[in-house]
């Protein structure tokens, strides 16, 4: 029965890639502004993250061919950032642990090993008293486990996130990330969508560009289905990332990543939810290292031993009054 729903949904969401794979931008599921700009005490936050576009072919490109789903829907419901960078190590594993812990890690690129510190889903669960089920990580990349949970006593594995990697295809990934939305209701997911890297790594142009496209109707999707689950409809944060760039034209070229050259530290942040400014664009500087805080704050705990700057300008009101007001 679970795989008979599974090729339902599959086949649902192959319609609706093929709708609006050709340069359309899906329509608008536009959330209301709830009526006090802070965020709701059952705050949820979804981390969508791409795995390794150049900023050139995205936000970057002046005519956003390959993201008119988020340049068109979700731009004006949020907040983009023009200016956000890894200042880390530019690579899949230290990339994705700098957001979940708030500090630059540099960690074995093939998950051999743990970030030293906690993680989101750690202080959330320990903080929360949260099931498993409540924090999630999904991907295809089967390393992703490695930043499930960190290697801190007073946390670690005990309160790490679910993990379900190994998935086909980004396809593949959206259905499991909406699978748990629906029968889990988690609080805190951080889904990761490999198929731009991949394609990019195994230098294949139009296969990369492809999956921009694709990858981009699956956010939209997301965003949409946020909207209509009512769980999440009206208290949810959806921020759009990734772990790190590619090379530029001057250092390489889109096959690869993993210096310091402007392809592969400049990357996108979008951030929609309640107490989020719509429409609006800032280009203060934001790294990697922001993340783990301000999403701390949005849940109502701390993350004790998060660095990084503050993310003011991205809301209505100062992260102080969401913090308040997520609290318990």
């Amino acid at each position: 029965m679970k795989n008979a729903t599974l090729r339902q949904r599959y086949a649902t969401i192959a319609l609706l890639l093929f709708f609006s794979g050709c340069h359309q931008a899906p329509q608008p599921s536009i959330a209301p502004e709830p009526a006090a700009q802070v965020p709701p005490a059952d705050a949820r936050v979804i981390l969508f993250v791409i795995d390794g576009p150049r900023w050139t072919e995205i936000f970057g490109d002046s005519t956003h061919a390959h993201i008119p789903g988020m340049w068109n829907t979700l731009r004006p419901q949020g907040t983009l950032c023009t200016n956000f960078r890894n200042e880390g190590w530019t690579l899949t594993i230290p990339g994705h642990a700098t957001m979940l812990t708030g500090i630059w890690q540099h960690l074995n690129n093939q998950g051999l090993e743990r970030p030293k510190q906690p993680t989101l889903f750690e202080y959330y669960r320990k903080q929360r008293n949260a099931p498993p089920r409540d924090a999630v990580i999904l991907s295809m990349k089967t390393k992703l486990d490695a930043v499930a949970y960190g290697l801190d006593s007073l946390y670690g594995e005990p309160y790490g996130a679910s993990v379900e990697v190994g998935d086909s295809n980004d396809v593949e990934t959206y259905a499991h990330l909406i699978t748990h939305l629906d029968a889990d209701s988690p609080h805190l997911v951080m889904a990761s969508f490999s198929q731009v890297d991949l394609t990019g790594h195994a230098n294949n142009w139009a296969g990369y560009l492809r999956h921009i496209e694709i990858v981009d109707s699956l956010a939209v999707l997301t965003w949409n289905h946020l909207q209509a689950n009512p769980a999440y409809a009206g208290k949810t944060y959806l921020f759009i990332t990734s772990d790190h760039g590619r090379h530029d034209d001057a250092h390489g070229g889109f096959q690869n990543h993993g210096d310091d050259c402007e392809g592969c530290r400049h990357i996108p942040f979008l951030a929609l939810g309640p107490g989020i400014r719509a429409g609006n664009v800032t280009s203060t500087h934001h790294t990697q290292q922001d993340i783990c805080k301000m999403v701390a704050k949005l849940l109502g705990i701390t993350a004790g031993q998060a660095e990084g700057e503050s993310f003011d300008d991205i809301f209505q009101t100062p992260p102080q009054a969401h913090a308040a007001a997520a609290s318990p």
